[in-house]
């Protein structure tokens, strides 16, 4: 979205957006798609960090354990880590936050979004960024016990 000549990233909710996270935080993010993680799934992929505006209206979803970040997933293929602190040293505006309405998640802000022309540029260069700073947690995906009824 484009104000005057001013680019706006594109979390559009800011309902249930808390207080920040403390930089010592060690944050995980669960891999949703293969290719978030390299094929030899030693190393962090940009497209773990890319944020489509349609899908990411409040940030990008990130969680406080490996286990409740792949809680959502109907699969994963492991859990990447990064902590807040190397987050918010890129000095790019970028907020962890909590989610004052789902206790361990929380939420990266202000990062440009993939699917605007106008930030794709932006969008790549941060991913970039913060996969480089982040570390793979789980190259397997995590099993959860069957529900006991």
């Amino acid at each position: 979205m484009v104000v005057g000549s001013r680019h706006v990233m594109c979390d559009a909710t800011s309902f249930g957006i808390g207080e920040l996270v403390p930089d010592d935080t060690i944050i995980y993010r669960g891999c949703s798609r293969k290719n978030f993680l390299t094929p030899t799934k030693d190393a962090v992929q940009p497209e773990a960090f890319q944020k489509q505006g349609m899908n990411h209206t409040d940030g990008l979803s990130l969680a406080l354990t490996k286990q409740d970040s792949v809680k959502g997933l109907s699969k994963n293929h492991g859990v990447i880590a990064i902590r807040v602190g190397d987050i918010h040293a890129l000095n790019r505006g970028l907020e962890v936050r909590f989610d004052s309405t789902e206790p361990n998640h929380v939420l990266i802000r202000n990062l440009p979004c993939m699917d605007r022309p106008d930030q794709r540029a932006d969008a790549e260069a941060r991913a970039s960024e913060l996969a480089l700073l982040a570390t793979v947690a789980s190259p397997n995906p995590l099993l959860f016990p069957p529900d006991i009824a």
